[in-house]
């Protein structure tokens, strides 16, 4: 996914030439004089104009991609036509016309005004705001997806307790020497201990082999991966008590294939507004992908205590009420 969509998150885009046909058709000197130098210093940045022949139409040669735009100069005005093929290219030409009508109008009406040449190369600038670290695609989605297969995690917690009775193993275990309370126990720190290992090797691969910015707080990041293990550890442990059978595993990839639309795994909501914006602050993606992204590139250190509260918060009441249902039943 990061190399596929790197140009949706890169932020630039690469121009092509501009290349501008025109043609005279009035008999003003001071108009092609100030034609004459708007062209000269207009190439030496990097564009091109060229004068057209009688015998050719620069408004077809245009549509038909040609040439970047079409400009004819006369009496009655300067008149341009754009490529509707190359619309970013084109409005660059389109503005230039302006200033150099505006430029002319100024001197028409005042001749006794000196224009600087210098004015003529100023015509397109380039800035740069200086803002904060973006995540680029490959960044986005290292954290995406990595938040995603955990919560795919509860998957396999919801077989933890669940494996042993359709194996018929549940009884076995009953009868060794360790209670409900310690077998519940290993099964979970097991499973964390195993996520955590997964997810450590996951986070260096990427940051070492794909060069994916982690930011200046990797303790952070891991506490806050660390959270969503145990949220998804206890919602798959939590459904597979709460609900008999196959239906805890349908409803856990329900909530995972939704959460995940609307936790940004995909593709990024930030420009989302109204029904779907408030729906994904209900996805457990949603909370913990945006709670990396602020650590991660604002430095925002607050968010851990918000990622941490819902993540385990959810996951207490989601084992208190497996350990409930569990010591009602005679087995495991």
């Amino acid at each position: 996914m990061g190399t596929v969509v790197t140009n949706a998150f890169n932020g630039s885009i690469e121009l092509g030439d501009i290349r501008v046909l025109y043609k005279h058709q009035h008999t003003d000197n001071e108009l092609q004089r100030q034609w004459d130098a708007f062209v000269a210093q207009s190439e030496s940045s990097g564009m091109v104009f060229e004068p057209v022949n009688e015998n050719t139409d620069g408004r077809v040669e245009a549509e038909n991609n040609r040439a970047t735009g079409y400009v004819e100069l006369s009496q009655a005005g300067i008149v341009y036509y754009g490529n509707p093929r190359n619309p970013i290219e084109s409005d660059i030409a389109e503005t230039l016309m302006y200033s150099f009508a505006d430029r002319y109008k100024l001197v028409s009406a005042f001749p006794d005004i000196v224009m600087p040449e210098q004015a003529i190369t100023d015509n397109v600038r380039e800035m740069k705001l200086d803002g904060g670290r973006q995540p680029s695609a490959m960044d986005y989605y290292a954290i995406a997806m990595i938040t995603m297969i955990i919560l795919y995690g509860s998957l396999t917690a919801a077989n933890l307790i669940e494996g042993e009775r359709t194996r018929n193993t549940a009884t076995r275990l009953l009868a060794a020497p360790v209670t409900k309370a310690e077998i519940f126990t290993g099964k979970i720190a097991g499973s964390v201990l195993q996520n955590l290992l997964a997810v450590a090797v996951v986070v260096f691969v990427c940051k070492f082999m794909f060069n994916v910015y982690w930011g200046e707080h990797l303790g952070l990041v891991f506490l806050v991966l660390l959270s969503q293990i145990i949220f998804a550890l206890s919602l798959g442990l939590g459904f597979s008590y709460l609900f008999k059978g196959n239906v805890a595993t349908t409803l856990l990839i329900t909530i995972i294939h939704i959460g995940a639309f609307f936790g940004g795994s995909y593709f990024p909501l930030e420009d989302v507004t109204g029904v779907l914006r408030i729906l994904t602050y209900f996805s457990p993606l949603q909370w913990t992908n945006e709670a990396l992204l602020q650590i991660i590139y604002e430095n925002n250190i607050s968010a851990l205590g918000r990622v941490m509260m819902l993540n385990i918060g959810f996951s207490v009441v989601l084992l208190g009420s497996a350990i409930l249902i569990m010591r009602k039943r005679e087995g495991l």
